[in-house]
């Protein structure tokens, strides 16, 4: 409920001032039968009359402001869940064995997060509305009748106990819904996002049978607790819909035999249906709030993950003015149980120096780059940045040290400067200029809107060579002293790779540069070759 508290109490307060004005209409509807008609004079009448208008103005005014701040409630609590989770995302540990599929999360992300904050913003408020709506009925209909009162009220305790009886099996289906949601979300954002291989593959019905497969196992759940929803419900309505016959039957029979007044038996219905209708709803609520509790589980998984960083400072740069990366002794696997990425490994990038990384796939050359960025941690051993001046333990503070540069298209949906400005968001022109430069990237000041030209999703627009000299561009405005490159030439004609290390060189002669690459005309240009 953080950062909308007032606007839920000004909203309750409302709900209370509308539940007012509903009993004001039932008393001013009970006078006016029973005394105004019969007994008051022409003015008495009009004032009556005058005083029911404007009773049921200020219900609708009051309904309309109630709306309004509902409206904007769930919009700013909505916003700030999704914020909050989505903030986390980048905060977490990485590669690890609980990592989220990124389609989870974005099931997560709307549904879960819409979920919550409809409860938060409105669910909840309502209830206590309702709450006070029955209590001032009761009291009301206490004060004609206290026998009726009674017999309304006393379904209410099988109510409460009949909710908690329903409330574990209504909770597992929806966990379970949740989950067939978020494998429907996975399926799909991995047939978009891998359209081109899968229609070379020719498994384009497979992965539709398979989706359609998953949406089947999600309908069979839907209809499980639409089926178990009914069930109770129609249970519910059929014991508050004797209640209202009851009502009506006393009443008719009391009014029969002079014990009450045409306006008391008017307000007996009314206020029934002031008793009944609260507590119907609050019942209907208790779904959504078993509903909730599923979702709010899924996003506290997100909320309470580890993070990468377990407090303290910032770490002082030690770029100064350039630095190297000591690797001692380093031992990681991935999983316990699996093989072995690193066992022992040890060596020294010395600052300014050129390394080529080369060995087979799999060997472990980007694993090596992530332990630098501390994105993982090793098992064993220490790596270390450090300069002339001084020398300071890898960690998430240290990662501003680096400049990274991943394989293959990382580009975003956006103009080319967004892309180039999520590496330094307050970049000029002349900057930007230069890094394109500097990467062989020139090309983009040709194109129609020059840095303002508007990239599709992966960069859609430009070709893969184009693309990846844009993400080098973007990795150079960082201002890191030791530069990881993951075969940022695997898309580039020989030519373009030639002028683009050209550049690079001359650019940064005093930076530590460390590539990763299969060829040997890169490892060719290095000051020294790591072979894993």
């Amino acid at each position: 409920m953080r950062g909308i508290r007032w606007n839920t109490l000004i909203r309750v307060l409302v709900g209370i001032a509308q539940v007012g004005l509903g009993l004001l209409m039932v008393w001013l509807c009970r006078r006016f039968i029973d005394v105004t008609i019969r007994t008051g004079t022409p003015q008495e009448v009009s004032l009556m009359i005058l005083w029911l208008i404007l009773t049921v103005l200020g219900g609708v005014v009051l309904r309309q402001l109630y709306y309004y701040m509902t409206i904007t409630a769930n919009t700013r609590q909505t916003n700030s869940l999704r914020l909050e989770a989505f903030s986390r995302l980048f905060d977490r540990q990485l590669f690890t064995e609980r990592n989220l599929h990124s389609g989870d999360v974005s099931s997560r992300l709307s549904k879960d997060v819409e979920v919550v904050g409809d409860v938060s913003t409105s669910v909840l408020p309502r209830m206590l509305v309702m709450l006070v709506q029955l209590l001032g009925a009761f009291f009301l209909m206490y004060s004609m009748d206290q026998r009726l009162a009674w017999m309304l009220l006393i379904l209410t305790p099988l109510a409460i106990i009949f909710g908690k009886l329903i409330a574990r099996p209504l909770r597992k289906m929806t966990l379970e819904i949740r989950d067939k949601e978020s494998r429907i979300q996975m399926q799909v954002q991995e047939g978009v996002e891998h359209n081109a291989v899968l229609r070379s593959l020719g498994s384009e019905q497979w992965v539709t049978d398979r989706l359609d497969d998953t949406q089947d196992s999600l309908m069979g759940w839907v209809k499980r607790r639409a089926r178990f929803t009914v069930a109770t419900r129609v249970v519910l309505a059929s014991c508050f819909g004797l209640g209202y016959l009851l009502a009506f039957v006393w009443g008719g029979l009391q009014l029969r035999a002079g014990a009450i007044t045409f306006g008391v038996m008017t307000s007996f219905l009314q206020l029934v249906s002031q008793i009944q209708n609260p507590i119907l709803t609050l019942l209907n609520m208790v779904p959504q709030l078993i509903h909730s509790t599923a979702s709010i589980d899924r996003l506290d998984e997100i909320l309470q993950q580890v993070p990468e960083k377990e407090g303290g400072t910032a770490a002082e740069s030690v770029s100064q003015p350039v630095a190297g990366i000591r690797v001692e002794n380093l031992s990681f696997c991935y999983a316990s149980g699996d093989q072995p990425v690193f066992s022992g490994f040890s060596h020294d990038f010395r600052p300014g120096s050129k390394t080529a990384l080369m060995g087979p796939t799999g060997v472990g050359k980007t694993t090596l780059f992530r332990l630098m960025l501390a994105l993982i941690k090793p098992d064993a051993g220490r790596l270390t940045l450090y300069n002339a001046m001084r020398e300071k333990p890898v960690s998430p503070d240290t990662r501003p040290e680096f400049v990274f540069v991943p394989q293959g298209n990382t580009l975003m949906s956006g103009t080319v400067r967004f892309n180039l400005q999520l590496a330094k968001p307050a970049a000029t022109d002349e900057e930007l200029r230069a890094v394109l430069h500097t990467a062989a990237a020139d090309f983009v000041f040709e194109l129609p809107e020059g840095l303002d030209t508007e990239l599709g999703e992966r960069g859609i627009g430009l070709s893969e060579g184009q693309a990846q000299r844009v993400a080098i561009a973007r990795g150079l405005l960082r201002p890191g002293s030791i530069l990881l490159l993951d075969e940022i030439s695997a898309s580039l004609d020989e030519a373009t790779e030639r002028e683009l290390y050209t550049r690079l060189f001359a650019a940064f002669p005093e930076r530590t540069m460390i590539f990763i690459t299969h060829r040997p005309t890169v490892s060719a240009l290095c000051d020294e070759t790591v072979r894993l």
